[in-house]
C-alpha cells in the first residue's frame, strides 16, 4: 500500500465513520435487550467495534503503516467498553421531564432544572465511550513505554478513580442534585428509594470519568497528543451526542399516539453516537503515516512480539464472542421460555469450559507455529475470515433476541438490523478488496509461509 500521507476523505473519515455507526446502532440497541445490559451488552458492543477498527486499519503485512492498527487493539478496546457498563443511568432520563424521581413506584418526585439532563448525560458518555478509547490508545503510543511507565499510567487511572470518589463523599453538594435542599431525604432510602439509586449511579458515572481522567492525563503528561487526540475526541463528541439525544424523552411528544419501543431507538441512537466519535477519532488520529515518520518509528511498526498478538486477539474473539452467545441464548430462552436465571446457569456451564477449550486448542496451535520477532509477513492472513465471523454471529444474536413474531414493533426493529447489516457488511466486503488490490491480488497466507 501506498506509504504517503495523504488524505483519503473516504476511505479515512466517511466509510470509517459510517460502519462503527451501523454497528454501534445495532450493538447497542441490543446492548439493552433480554439477556443482555451492564458491562456484557458493553462487551457485545465494544468486540465488534474492536474487530471492527482492527480490520480496516490493518494490512496484510508485517509491517503497519497506521499508528493504530495492532491486534492488541481487538482486546483493548473490548476490554475497555465492557467495563464501561458497569454502571446504570436509568435515573437520570426523568431529568429532561422536570422531575427528580424520590420514589418511583409512589409517583413521587420533586421538580428539577432539564439542564440537569443535559449535564448528567454529558458525564455519563465522556467515559463510556472514553475508557475504551483510552485502552485503544495503548495500542498506539508510537514512544516506547518501559514497565515503570506503564506502572505509572495504571496508576494515573487507579489514582483518578480514588480522588473522585474522594471528591464525590466529600461533597455532596455537588454532585447529588437539589442536595442542599433534600439532605434528610438522601439519608432516607426507605421513604426515597430513587435516591439511593441516583447515589449510586452519579457515583459510578463520577468515577468513571475520574479514571478517564487519569489515563488522559497520564498522555498529557508525557506529550503524546496523538493519544489525547484520540481520547479526549471519543470522550467529548460521546458526551455531547448523548446529551444531546435525551434519551429519546422528547419522543411519546413528538408523536403522542404511536406506541412504540422508544427506549430501544435511543439505545439505538447512543451506539450511533459512539460510532461516530470513534470516527471522526479515526480520522484524525489513524491516517496513513508519512514517509518521514515511517522511518522515524522504525521497528515500532512492525511486530515485536506477533505470537502474543495472535493470543491476545483470539482471546478478545472467544470471550467476546463466546460470552455474547451464551447472552444471546439466555435472552432468547427469556424471552420463550422465561426462567432466565436458570437457563443462564445452564448456557454458562456450557460456554465457559467451551471456551476454554478452544483457548487451549489456540495456545497449542500458536505454539506449533511461532513466528520470530520482528516477522516480515502477515500475522492474521484470515482477518477477514475473523472479521465475518463477528459481524455474523452479532447479527444473529441480534435477530435471535428480538421477538418479531407478530409484533411489529419488534419486527421494525429486526428488519432494521438487517438494513445495518447489509450496510456494515458491504463496508467491509469493500475495505477487503481494497485490501487484495494494494497487494496486488497476492495476500501472502500464514499457512503457505509455515508449510511451504
Amino acid at each position: 500500500m501506498k506509504n504517503e500521507n495523504t488524505t483519503d476523505l473516504v476511505h479515512d473519515l466517511v466509510l470509517p465513520t459510517v460502519l462503527f455507526a451501523t454497528l454501534g446502532a445495532m450493538t447497542w440497541a441490543i446492548r439493552g435487550c433480554s439477556g443482555f445490559g451492564g458491562e456484557s451488552g458493553c462487551l457485545f458492543a465494544g468486540v465488534l467495534w474492536a474487530v471492527a477498527w482492527w480490520f480496516i486499519a490493518r494490512e496484510p503485512a508485517g509491517e503497519q503503516s497506521r499508528p493504530y492498527s495492532s491486534g492488541w487493539v481487538v482486546l483493548a478496546m473490548a476490554f475497555g467498553i465492557a467495563i464501561s457498563g458497569m454502571r446504570g443511568w436509568m435515573q437520570w432520563p426523568a431529568f429532561f421531564e422536570g422531575h427528580l424521581q424520590t420514589n418511583y413506584a409512589a409517583g413521587e418526585y420533586v421538580p428539577i432544572s432539564r439542564a440537569y439532563g443535559f449535564l448528567w448525560l454529558f458525564i455519563a458518555g465522556v467515559p463510556w465511550a472514553g475508557l475504551g478509547a483510552c485502552m485503544l490508545a495503548w495500542c498506539g503510543s508510537h514512544q516506547r513505554t518501559s514497565w515503570w511507565q506503564w506502572l505509572v499510567r495504571i496508576g494515573c487511572g487507579v489514582a483518578g478513580y480514588f480522588v473522585a470518589m474522594w471528591l464525590y463523599n466529600a461533597l455532596p453538594q455537588v454532585f447529588l442534585p437539589l442536595y442542599s435542599s433534600m439532605a434528610e431525604r438522601y439519608q432516607d432510602w426507605e421513604a426515597n428509594p430513587n435516591l439511593r439509586r441516583l447515589i449510586n449511579d452519579n457515583r459510578a458515572a463520577i468515577t468513571h470519568l475520574g479514571v478517564y481522567l487519569g489515563f488522559l492525563g497520564f498522555e498529557i503528561g508525557r506529550k503524546d497528543w496523538r493519544n489525547v487526540t484520540l481520547i479526549l475526541t471519543v470522550g467529548v463528541l460521546n458526551g455531547l451526542g448523548w446529551a444531546a439525544l435525551q434519551n429519546w424523552k422528547w419522543a411519546p411528544g413528538v408523536w403522542p399516539e404511536v406506541n412504540f419501543n422508544w427506549w430501544r431507538c435511543w439505545e439505538s441512537s447512543g451506539g450511533i453516537s459512539i460510532g461516530i466519535a470513534y470516527g471522526v477519532a479515526y480520522f484524525l488520529v489513524n491516517r496513513r503515516l508519512s514517509d518521514a515518520e515511517r522511518v522515524r518509528l522504525g521497528d515500532l511498526l512492525k511486530n515485536r512480539r506477533p505470537n502474543l498478538e495472535r493470543f491476545a486477539v483470539y482471546l478478545a474473539l472467544v470471550v467476546g464472542l463466546g460470552m455474547s452467545i451464551k447472552n444471546g441464548l439466555k435472552g432468547w430462552a427469556n424471552i420463550y421460555l422465561g426462567s432466565e436465571n436458570y437457563w443462564d446457569r445452564i448456557f454458562f456451564s456450557v460456554a465457559l469450559p467451551l471456551m476454554v477449550l478452544w483457548m487451549i486448542v489456540i495456545i497449542i496451535r500458536i505454539k506449533k507455529t511461532m513466528l520470530p520477532k520482528l516477522y516480515p509477513g502477515d500475522v492474521f492472513p484470515h482477518a477477514v475470515l475473523l472479521m465475518w465471523v463477528a459481524l455474523i454471529t452479532h447479527n444473529g444474536i441480534a435477530q435471535l433476541v428480538t421477538a418479531s413474531v407478530g409484533n411489529w414493533v419488534e419486527l421494525s426493529f429486526s428488519v432494521y438490523y438487517l438494513v445495518l447489516f447489509a450496510i456494515s457488511g458491504t463496508i467491509i466486503a469493500h475495505y477487503h478488496f481494497m485490501k487484495k488490490k494494494a497487494a496486488g491480488g497476492n495476500v501472502p497466507s500464514l499457512e503457505a509461509v509455515l508449510w511451504g
